[in-house]
């Protein structure tokens, strides 16, 4: 498997989400490996690659690369990504939760296909597709309250 494949397989494990982007992906990958994550990420796509072979990986991926502190921040990168289409801009190993949070953002189609927009079922932030004035009336998918 080339190193995209490899990077597609373990963000559908990590993500949950089997059709995930190839184009997308790739943007991804390209954006890890020209940032400070770099190393950390070829000994992921390494471990995983002699884990791949496991039918089915999930296992395996929780023990070898889930569990290692050393992994973490660059797997939580990798699922940020594909939620939202950020980066941390200030990486440290381990997290360090009392640092500043700063995000970059990639491109456009990256942002608007985050799958958290897809899996809350939300419009994404600053594109409602609504015309002027439309937030004024309630939605169409509006939950009802069960009838009783």
């Amino acid at each position: 498997m080339s190193m995209l494949e490899d990077f597609l397989a373990l963000s559908r494990i990590l993500t949950g989400v089997a059709g995930l982007n190839e184009e997308l992906g790739r943007q991804y990958l390209d954006r890890l490996m020209s940032s400070p994550y770099q190393p950390v990420m070829r000994q992921i796509l390494e471990t995983f690659q002699r884990i791949e072979k496991d039918s089915p990986p999930i296992d395996p991926v929780k023990r070898q690369i889930l569990g290692k502190d050393e992994f973490r921040p660059a797997v939580c990168q990798i699922i940020l990504l594909w939620y939202t289409a950020a980066m941390w801009d200030n990486p440290s190993t381990p997290i360090d939760p009392t640092a500043p949070i700063n995000l970059r953002y990639g491109s456009q189609e990256g942002y608007f296909s985050g799958l958290a927009w897809q899996i809350i079922g939300a419009h994404v932030p600053g594109l409602s597709g609504g015309y002027f004035g439309h937030w004024r009336y309630r939605p169409d998918n509006e939950p009802r309250e069960p009838q009783s």
